[in-house]
Order: structure tokens, then sequence, then C-alpha cells
């Protein structure tokens, strides 16, 4: 599946970085405007060049993250057509989200007074103030959410649906899968054929004798199997010393069958080098 991004624009406290961190999942990397204005833009003004150039560079680390694998959801104003013209230009695969809100709304959540200050002098080129929000023109956007009359719930649902960007699991399986074999299937499959949404952690083990695949070789065999299928993604996890499993922590620990229990993943593995070894020899020069 090709990565891609979901830019969320709208005037300051329209509610773009709350749906943004409502949206995140999986492999999705949230780029919020504040953030990098505070650390990789710190250079730039609110001069209308200096916010075409904080979004040019979003727009690269967007592909930049797209490029590498990882969905991306964007919370930036982005308040001029030729701006958004721009980001469509450098993200090859972008949807717009026009996050709507009254600008007395936005001004009622604004906990930081920033429309305020703005109207007092103290802040100057403020969008919605004394800087223009152009509103997008009919198609611009692939999609309008009004947050002023709708709830975050009935918006994360509304994005969800339309644009199908965000995976909410309900099954977490977490292993070493050296490498997958029928007896993690079972496992797996059991949910999944069932209509839930899996997530496969993997461990980021180091090598050994008896961890012989990286991460990176064990998510490539599981997106084999798994790549296709609508209700499973793989990500690579932190190789953890402990999990520990209170009272009440709303978790099942699943339990397996014996006869899978019994499957041998030392012996998958010595199967899998074997077939390994025999590709070699047959294709090899």
């Amino acid at each position: 599946m090709t990565a891609e991004t979901t830019w969320l624009f709208g005037l300051p406290c329209s509610g773009k970085s709350t749906l943004a961190e409502g949206l995140v999942g999986p492999d999705t990397v949230h780029l919020d405007g504040d953030y990098l204005r505070e650390t990789l833009n710190t250079d730039l003004g609110f001069s209308k060049e200096d916010r075409t150039e904080n979004l040019r560079r979003a727009a690269g680390v967007a592909q930049a993250l797209n490029e590498q694998g990882f969905d991306v959801i964007a919370s930036f104003i982005t308040p001029y057509r030729s701006q958004r013209e721009l980001i469509y230009e450098k993200v090859d695969d972008v949807s717009f989200v026009h996050v709507q809100a009254p600008v007395e709304v936005c001004e009622e959540r604004d906990v930081k007074g920033m429309y305020q200050q703005a109207r007092d002098g103290e802040i100057e080129g403020f969008t919605g103030v004394d800087d223009p929000f152009e509103e997008p023109e009919p198609g611009e956007a692939d999609l309008e959410v009004r947050t002023a009359t709708h709830s975050e719930e009935e918006t994360l649902k509304k994005i969800n649906t339309e644009l199908d960007i965000k995976f909410d699991p309900s099954h977490l399986f977490v292993g070493r899968w050296q490498p997958l074999h029928d007896g993690h299937r079972t496992i797996i499959d059991s949910a999944a054929d069932n209509g839930k949404d899996v997530v496969i952690g993997i461990r980021d083990t180091e090598l050994s004798e008896k961890n012989p695949l990286t991460a990176k070789e064990r998510k490539e065999l599981i997106d084999e199997v798994y790549g296709d299928h609508p209700n499973v993604e793989s990500t690579i996890i932190p190789d953890v010393d402990t999990v520990a499993i209170g009272r009440d922590v709303g978790y099942t620990v699943v339990s397996v069958p014996e006869e899978v229990a019994q499957i041998s993943g030392t012996d998958t593995r010595a199967e899998y080098e074997k077939s390994e070894l025999l590709a070699g020899q047959h294709f090899g020069d």
C-alpha cells in the first residue's frame, strides 16, 4: 500500500490539531504547524513569503516520510490557495481536508488569547483578523468538515469513512515471528478473518542463532502474506524487557489450542533456511 498525506487546513483554533491526533494510527506521523515552527522552521517569520516557505518545507518532509512508507497527517493553517497548489505539486499523494469553523467560534476556543492579541495590535499578520484566509474554491478540497456543528467523534468518523485513512485496531499480537509460521497464522487469522482489525507487532530483536532474521526481513515476510488483507497491518516495535498485565487493564491475553502451541518455530526456521538454500542452488549462477 502506498503511503499518503492528509492535509488538514483552516483558521487558527478551527480544530485541525485535535482532529489530526485522532487520525494517527500505526505507521502514521503527525506534522503539526506549531511544532515545525518551534523546531525546523525557527528562522521563519509570518510574512506571506515566510509562511509559504514554512509550508514548502513541511510538504518536503511529508513527501520524504511518504517515500519511507509512513502516512502523514498534516495540520497547518495554509491560508492561501497558491500555498495549497504548491503542496499539491510537492506531495505525490495528498488529500486536502478543509476544517471549517466560523471565526467567532475559533476565537471562543482560543485558550492562548491569540485572536485578542491580534485585535489589540500585539500580533501582526494573524489569519482571520488582519490577514486573509482564502476559502477553497469548489473542488479544491477533497473534504470539508464543520467542527462548530459536529462533534469530534462525528467529524473523525466522517474523515475516516470518506477518505479511508484511519486504521483502528482491536487486536495487537506481539512476537518475534522468526519467521511467520502456521501456528502464528492460526492466531492472527482467528481474529482477522472474523473482521477484527489486527496489528502484528514485530519485536526488533538483535541478530543471533535464535533470531537469524532482521525485523525488516520479518516485516517483509509478513507483508507478503498479509499485505493485501484489509484487516491487518504490521509494525516494528522496540524489544522491551517486560510487558505487564495488571488487574482491570481491559486487555485479554490470548490462549491457543494445544496443537497450535506445539508448533515449533525452530523447526519452521530450519525448513525456511533449507528452502532458501535450495532456491539459491537452483537459481544461482
